[in-house]
């Protein structure tokens, strides 16, 4: 969802419950169970599921998460990695790419090796102008990534 559209439909709840009024709204059950956090974030831009290449016919890494802009202008992105049917030397790797609009990049990383469970991670930049992530495996016998799927915007800034 574009940040223009989030903040029209913010101020489009705000107003709504200044027209009710607070009392009416500390009163409904919903809003008295909604977290905190619910006012502070979006967490409506899911990404993924991303996969990397296969290794062979049945193992895939993929990774899933969600992107959102914090009350400071901070672009964050989590979420979880997976390696699923992979030999023990390759494990599920993660990339997320932040890029401002001077073209500068940076890139964090998460590891996830071993078919049970999955790696959860949480990075976050300054000044985005857009985020990318894709998935490969992590080959620690030659310590290098390998099967590398394709880089997927997950988000880019509304041009003003």
């Amino acid at each position: 969802m574009n940040r223009s559209i989030r903040n029209i439909l913010g101020l489009a709840a705000a107003s709504a419950v200044i027209a009710v009024g607070l009392p009416a709204f500390a009163s409904s059950a919903g809003a008295a169970t909604a977290p905190a956090s619910s006012t502070s974030y979006d967490f409506e831009d899911d990404w993924g599921y991303y996969y990397s290449k296969y290794y062979d016919h049945d193992s895939r890494a993929k990774a899933k998460g969600q992107v959102w802009e914090d009350d400071h202008g901070k672009i964050h992105v989590s979420g979880k990695v997976y390696d699923k049917h992979s030999p023990w030397w390759l494990c599920g790797y993660v990339q997320v790419k932040f890029e401002n609009e001077d073209g500068d990049e940076s890139t964090y990383w998460a590891r996830k090796c071993g078919s049970n469970g999955y790696r959860a991670f949480h990075f976050y930049e300054d000044e985005v102008d857009s985020v990318q992530v894709r998935v490969c495996y992590w080959n620690d016998h030659q310590d290098k990534k390998k099967y590398c799927g394709r880089w997927n915007y997950i988000y880019e800034a509304d041009e003003v």
